[in-house]
């Protein structure tokens, strides 16, 4: 077995973080509750791969393991994040916890891993960066927050991008663009012949797919929404992901353009949402949208395996299925993550009713 490059994955395990970071400050003013659910969820997702790593057998490679940690922290931060705008800070650090252990860790394992992983052994799809649990089983348990009715237990707050301003925006966008490339070079394990490539695809295909995601909202609904920028990162992320190494110029062009436009499509991201609508269900929808373009193309285009090499469209069903099947699965795995949320906040309200009223209870009448 080749050990990965010790720097290179504590480099890239580092920069990773920077994923939530981004998505916080393109939604609106961090307060210190909101930082905390982040921490919280981060925490959780970093544990729960770890303690997978320890309980699948001896611990090899401890850097790359880092790594991987810190994806799950970054992917569960965002999670949590996101979900405890509908949830409240308890219901969001539940519901993240539970996700990470019962739909994260078990599809992470089967997207990436020594080839052939159990999604390409199975449904045939390909996927480099693990896009599929990154993004897809991600979108598929905030479905699942965002659809459901918002419960009465708490005052979650919908998201609030009025204070976005374009100079934060960016500076969101680019710090997803950072830890996703990040992840893109450290998956590689080492650096090689692909990581110039990877780096490349990485930065460039991000950036173009951000900028089809403003574009397209420009056209769409005559407005571009400076929190688009974060959006569009983080669907680009998905849309070059899933096959950074394989993609010459015209592939990456071709799955950045059209993960971006079909995503801003799909999320409809430029229209103002009503008061209290379900905080960001559009951009959920619009990712989902991202990974399967990327995916499409990628089987069409890849160096190698693509249409041109194969002369059979079965692999862009494969991805289509692929997505499709996680999609649904993360979605049934989140209903029972988002009832465990519900129990948590309903025993935590019960609690402090119980406590009102002892203390009540104990205050001499006069």
């Amino acid at each position: 077995m080749t050990l990965s490059d010790p720097a290179l994955q504590l480099a890239c395990a580092l920069l990773v973080l920077l994923a939530p970071v981004g998505v916080l400050l393109g939604l609106g003013r961090v307060e210190r509750r909101q930082a905390a659910v982040a921490v919280a969820g981060g925490v959780a997702g970093a544990a729960a791969s770890l303690l997978g790593d320890a309980l699948a057998g001896p611990l090899t490679d401890p850097p790359a393991r880092i790594l991987d940690a810190a994806i799950a922290a970054a992917v569960t931060a965002t999670l949590a994040s996101l979900a405890a705008r509908r949830l409240g800070p308890l219901g969001g650090v539940v519901l993240a916890g539970a996700w990470t252990a019962l739909v994260y860790q078990p599809v992470v394992a089967a997207v990436i891993g020594e080839f052939p992983t159990l999604v390409q052994a199975t449904l045939g799809a390909v996927d480099f960066a693990g896009a599929l649990a990154t993004h897809v089983a991600l979108g598929g348990a905030l479905l699942v927050v965002h659809l459901l009715p918002a419960p009465a237990l708490v005052g979650a707050a919908g998201v609030d991008t009025r204070g976005v301003g374009w100079l934060r925006a960016v500076l969101a966008a680019a710090l997803v663009l950072v830890a996703a490339s990040a992840w893109f070079v450290g998956v590689e394990r080492v650096v090689d012949a692909a990581t110039p490539r990877l780096l490349l695809n990485g930065v460039l295909g991000i950036a173009l797919a951000t900028t089809l995601w403003l574009l397209v909202e420009r056209i769409g609904w005559a407005r571009v929404t400076p929190s688009g920028a974060v959006a569009g990162a983080w669907a680009g992320w998905a849309a070059v992901g899933i096959g950074a190494p394989f993609l010459a110029p015209p592939a990456l062009v071709a799955a950045a353009v059209l993960g971006g436009a079909i995503g801003s499509v799909l999320s409809g991201a430029g229209a103002r949402e009503a008061p209290g609508s379900a905080p960001r269900r559009s951009w959920t929808v619009g990712v989902l949208g991202a990974t399967a373009a990327g995916g499409v193309v990628t089987a069409l285009l890849a160096d190698g395996f693509g249409l041109a090499a194969t002369g059979t469209l079965l692999l862009a069903g494969a991805e289509l299925a692929a997505v499709l099947a996680i999609g649904a699965l993360s979605a049934i795995g989140g209903l029972l993550c988002w009832s465990l949320a519900r129990a948590a906040m309903a025993v935590a309200v019960a609690f402090s009713r119980s406590r009102s009223r002892s203390a009540a209870a104990r205050v001499p009448r006069g």
